[in-house]
């Protein structure tokens, strides 16, 4: 597998912008994106597989903790280890500047709750109707770096 994890780029953007509306509900806008890329506080990598663009990865780190705000790989790509490298990468960026890192998910999303189990986060809380369309409740997880 040919898999190069690396800083998203202006350019990476509309190839991301496509992976987030093949994935979520309510997917970023391109402004949303660009104003992470431009936020010096925000990380964002891609992962990119044969020279493509497959998936990404977004997140703020606020003092000593950092949120995950984004997550996604290519439908097609999906179940490769794609996210794994990402998060992985990152998480090996941040461990020694971050003593722990949150995020929310669906209740519904088993296999995204499965995966951030498998990395090591934790389920600490419950945001209700946090998601829209549809209307459901988040799950708060939480990664301890140190």
């Amino acid at each position: 597998m040919n898999l190069i994890i690396r800083k998203l780029k202006e350019e990476d953007l509309l190839a991301v912008l496509e992976i987030a509306k093949q994935s979520f509900s309510m997917p970023w806008s391109l402004k949303s994106f660009r104003e992470e890329l431009l936020n010096p506080q925000s990380i964002l990598k891609v992962a990119e597989f044969n020279g493509e663009i497959a998936g990404y990865i977004v997140l703020r780190k606020i003092l000593d903790e950092a949120e995950l705000l984004s997550i996604a790989v290519k439908p097609a790509l999906r179940r490769k280890g794609i996210a794994t490298e990402l998060m992985r990468n990152l998480l090996d960026e941040i461990k020694n500047s971050v003593k722990s890192c949150f995020l929310e998910v669906r209740v519904s999303n088993t296999q995204a709750i499965s995966f951030y189990e498998k990395m090591g986060f934790k389920k600490v809380g419950m945001r209700k109707k946090y998601y829209l369309l549809p209307e459901e409740d988040g799950i708060i997880m939480k990664l301890d770096l140190n």
